[in-house]
Order: C-alpha cells, then structure tokens, then sequence
C-alpha cells in the first residue's frame, strides 16, 4: 500500500514539473529567443511544444513568426508567415510564374531559416473544388526543391519536414 501511495505522489510530482505544458519555456531557451529577436516582447510570446521542440510564437516586424528550439536552446529552425508572393525573390516569383502551378491560388506563403542550411520558401497552393492543398519547396535562387500534397498531413509544415 505504500508503494502504490508513493508511486501516485511522485507520478504527482512529475507531471506538475514536466515543462510539457503550453506557455512555458526553460530559461535558456528564452534568453535563445531574447538573442535571435531583440526587439520581441517576451510577454507576448505564445510557448507551446511540437515534437520534441519548444515553439516560440510571436509577432516580429509586424509578421508572425514561430521559431523552434531544443532543450538547449539552440534555434533548429523558425517559420515567417509573409503571406503572399510581393515579398520573396524575384526568382522564385519568376520560376511560380512559369510553373504548372501559376494558374493556382496561392493560399500562403512561408520564408523557413535554419541555422545551417540556406532558407526555403514554401509556397501553399490550392484550387477551388479539390480537397488539400500543394506545398512547393522553393530556395532562394528559385530552383524549385520539393512539391507535396497536404492530403492526410496533420502538420503541414513542421519539425518533421524538415528536421
């Protein structure tokens, strides 16, 4: 009987320090976002985790921005929400122009920095009528990457597709 009341304190215990939940962050990986963006309000920041990752989600520069750390708090990758095709480089604009997709609406588009690796911008397609949508991976020098569909994807652009 002791056991089972020792074995209930400490899973008590544990799940009230696990730092699982929403909202909060380790110190370090605070101050990680603190260097990154120096001019973010830390109060305004939405902490949450995907996958392994603690997730920084904030407005910076007027543009949303969710930026995925380690327990570390090292930045392993951050996703800018610029929203339309004016703000990436004239060479991916000019490769979506000419691509089979042009014809499609563009429902989002998403600038992804690493740490390591050379950006990538994502583009969202769809077209009315048809279920999901299509991710085009595109890198700075417009050269398309990648293409997929977001059909039975539950995070269509995550940790998981990249790291």
């Amino acid at each position: 009987m002791k056991r089972i009341k020792w074995g209930v304190l400490l899973a008590i215990f544990l799940i009230a320090t696990t730092p699982a939940f929403a909202g909060w962050a380790p110190a370090i990986v605070q101050d990680s976002l603190q260097k990154l963006y120096p001019k973010v309000d830390m109060n305004a920041v939405a902490w949450s985790q995907d996958q392994g990752y603690y997730v920084a989600n904030f407005n910076y520069n007027e543009l949303n921005v969710k930026a995925f750390f380690n327990n570390q708090g090292q930045c392993m990758m951050a996703e800018t929400d610029i929203g339309t095709l004016d703000d990436v480089p004239s060479a991916i604009y000019n490769s979506f122009s000419m691509s089979d997709f042009a014809s499609y609406s563009v429902q989002d588009v998403t600038l992804v920095d690493f740490p390591k690796w050379q950006p990538i911008y994502v583009i969202l397609v769809g077209q009315p009528n048809l279920e999901g949508t299509i991710q085009l991976f595109y890198n700075p020098y417009g050269q398309l990457l990648r293409q997929r569909s977001t059909v039975g994807l539950d995070d269509i652009l995550g940790p998981s597709t990249f790291l």
